[in-house]
């Protein structure tokens, strides 16, 4: 399964081209996604001042859905085609959407990072939930980067 998640970033005047997120969550990513979560459960019983864990993980595509003024006449259009897919599905309004298989972005469209990190937090409480899991993806060169996930 292909999804694709909105990017923030604690920098308001600067996203680094990178606005939406893909991930390709595969089973072995879903596994090890829950298999850290568990980790770090169990780190918080033993430390309760625990509250994160950063991991590897280079299984994340930084875009944006945008032409670049920078992008040839033979990018446009596939650039195009990603921006009304994501309009269809709805990207506006969700934060999270799962995209066909076939769903790709242009390589004028990725964004290049330096390392790609995993990071998990637990939180007690957020917002009046309970237990809160995060999983983020971050972009190493720019840790205010980030690809959310909470549940």
């Amino acid at each position: 399964m292909k999804v694709v998640l909105k990017v923030s970033s604690n920098n308001e005047h600067c996203d680094g081209g990178c606005e939406l997120a893909l991930v390709e969550l595969t089973p072995e990513v879903a596994a090890t996604s829950l298999q850290r979560i568990a980790v770090l459960r169990e780190q918080k019983s033993l430390d309760p001042d625990i509250d994160e864990t950063y991991y590897w993980a280079y299984v994340v595509e930084y875009f944006s859905p945008w032409v670049s003024l920078a992008s040839t006449k033979e990018e446009v259009e596939p650039a195009i085609k990603v921006a009304n897919v994501l309009d269809e599905l709805g990207i506006e309004e969700n934060e999270v959407l799962t995209v066909p298989e076939s769903f790709g972005v242009p390589s004028c469209q990725i964004a290049a990072v330096e390392c790609g990190k995993m990071i998990v937090r637990l939180f007690d409480r957020v917002h009046g939930h309970p237990k809160t899991r995060q999983l983020s993806c971050s972009d190493g060169r720019n840790p205010s980067r980030h690809a959310r996930s909470n549940s």
